[in-house]
């Protein structure tokens, strides 16, 4: 059946939104268009930080049409004053008599008091119209405010018998899989691996994807102090993004403090071994780091799991067996504390090409303090 027209305008301030996804952290990827007589007369998006906000985007485009217009946003306009004036001004300075916007602001700094503005100002308002689809547009900044760290998504490629290195070192997963992973790498903050997957695979850990080439940040847990900094990862410079090594306390690592690009950071080392996820959240937390992606087998994907934090989970599977004496396993340890195993919600199956993608998504826990 056709789309109310409501439905439709706020849809288009979506895709707008979601036309810049993964690029604009630590903004939200926010989508607007000005809608006269039932027709947009200005749309636009946010292209990142620096650059003019949706909301601005559109009703410049729409010029005096604004007057009297209503404006639908996939995010609640901001009250700010950040790196550009707030939006709710340009907003009431345009003229605009209604604003629908899809989803609150989850950012103390507004929630809630960007409609109060446009409400004071005259207009009418109205918020949580196609809520559930305006946090989808960008999860990772919801995350991020409303449980007080990184959205994890964790991911590891296997064989159908759960062997994570294909013998002979070659990928396990073919190409369309191997594709998805940039895409998804290229909607990510940052990038986390552990120095285990480095000496065993020896990855540049970049996006590599036509037209859409991003640094990343590149997350390197070392709990052994292992890294020599003659990986490849430390030679894809500055244009695939920064190396942050996480060492134990105390660990010097005189090869690596001195390259540029690479920094290092201390975390105290947990009696079993490895570092707390707890800990390694926090600290990127601390840096605005809002969508993680976490490619991780063995221990530390266990960690992950264990400690209720990741909130997806893709499992790419490839229709080949290995034997379990060709190399290592999915998860080594515990996913659950009680050793029962972890039962998974709905799973979303995906073919792509000659494997299967599996995608979980998890409720995960809140971070405290």
């Amino acid at each position: 059946g056709r789309m109310n027209p409501e439905r439709r305008f706020m849809q288009e301030a979506l895709e707008l939104a979601k036309a810049h996804a993964g690029r604009t952290h630590p903004n939200p990827s926010v989508g607007a268009v000005v809608v006269r007589g039932g027709q947009a007369v200005g749309s636009g998006g946010h292209a990142g930080p620096g650059s003019p906000h949706a909301e601005v985007v559109a009703l410049a485009e729409a010029g005096d049409l604004a007057r009297g217009a209503d404006l639908y946003v996939s995010l609640e306009p901001c009250c700010t004053f950040g790196r550009t004036p707030p939006c709710t001004k340009a907003i009431v300075d345009a003229g605009v008599s209604r604003v629908v916007a899809a989803v609150l602001d989850p950012n103390p700094r507004v929630n809630g008091s960007g409609a109060d503005a446009l409400r004071e100002a005259g207009l009418e308002v109205l918020t949580g119209f196609m809520e559930e689809e305006g946090v989808r547009v960008d999860e990772a900044y919801h995350t991020f405010f409303k449980k007080g760290r990184p959205h994890v998504h964790l991911k590891w490629a296997q064989s159908l018998d759960g062997v994570v290195q294909a013998p002979g070192r070659g990928y396990i997963t073919g190409e369309e899989a191997r594709r998805r992973v940039h895409l998804d790498r290229f909607q990510s903050d940052a990038i986390l691996v552990s120095s285990g997957t480095i000496r065993m695979d020896d990855p540049f850990l970049t996006v590599r994807l036509e037209c859409a080439e991003k640094p990343l940040v590149r997350v390197i847990l070392d709990s052994p102090g292992s890294l020599t900094g003659r990986e490849a990862v430390f030679a894809t410079g500055p244009a695939g993004g920064p190396v942050w090594v996480v060492v134990p306390q105390g660990a010097s690592h005189p090869t690596l403090e001195s390259r540029e690009n690479v920094e290092l950071m201390r975390l105290p080392k947990r009696q079993e071994g490895g570092f707390a996820i707890s800990d390694v959240l926090r600290l990127l937390r601390e840096r605005e780091v809002m969508a993680l992606y976490v490619e991780a087998v063995g221990r530390l994907g266990s960690s992950f799991l264990e400690s209720g934090f990741v909130d997806r989970l893709s499992v790419p599977v490839a229709p080949g067996l290995c034997g379990r004496d060709s190399g290592l396993s999915a998860l080594e340890g515990d996913v659950l504390a009680d050793g029962r195993g972890l039962r998974l919600p709905a799973i979303a199956w995906e073919q792509a090409g000659a494997d299967l993608i599996a995608t979980a998504e998890l409720e995960g826990q809140c971070l405290r303090g």
